[in-house]
């Protein structure tokens, strides 16, 4: 029996060595596409992240408004503590119970000394005012829109509307901040 060495189909000078530079490429630009799809898909969850920190503080702010108002019930049933439009609100940030805190030395009277049930939800609403221009961001904002909005209390009988406005971190396609203030409600029943 005669062995004949098999004939190779392939040409030699034709075997591949390695990657194309066009291989290369096109696996760079996938790569990209896939870096960038992961970058916005970040930026997106931080944007949702920040939203949510803002309900979640706007929610606390609400709860706190209302432990003050439970523990001051005779002023929340004379209508102390009604904030019913921006003027109003606007107005409380101007007294001297909202800007007690500012200055290094505090100089809040219910601090320390003994207060009327009305002096009492005053300072409070300064307080809570204050407290909220700090916390939320985007308050101050919605307050300075051509059309300002700020937080409002409606009070009927004992059951009190609170509406907290705020800007949310969001932008349009041309890159411009939102116009409009997002804006969230709860009604809290207050007994004595």
């Amino acid at each position: 029996m005669k062995y004949t060495t098999p004939i190779s189909i392939r040409n030699p000078k034709r075997e591949s060595r390695g990657f194309s530079l066009i291989e290369v490429l096109v696996s760079m630009v996938i790569l990209a596409i896939g870096l960038l799809g992961l970058a916005m898909l970040q930026t997106t969850g931080l944007g949702f992240n920040t939203n949510s920190y803002s309900r979640t503080q706007a929610t606390y702010m609400a709860y706190d408004l209302a432990e003050r108002m439970r523990a001051n019930v005779p002023a929340f049933l004379a209508g102390n503590y009604d904030v019913a439009n921006t003027a109003a609100a606007a107005a409380i940030s101007g007294t001297s119970n909202y800007s007690c805190n500012e200055s290094a030395t505090p100089s809040c009277t219910c601090d320390t000394g003994t207060c009327s049930n009305a002096a009492m939800a005053s300072y409070d609403l300064g307080q809570w005012y204050y407290n909220l221009d700090r916390l939320l961001p985007g308050v101050k904002d919605a307050a300075n829109l051509a059309t300002p909005q700020r937080a409002t209390i409606v009070r009927d009988n004992n059951i009190a509307t609170v509406t907290i406005y705020w800007l949310e971190q969001e932008r349009d396609a041309s890159g411009v901040a939102a116009s409009a203030p997002t804006s969230q409600t709860w009604l809290l029943e207050i007994y004595e």
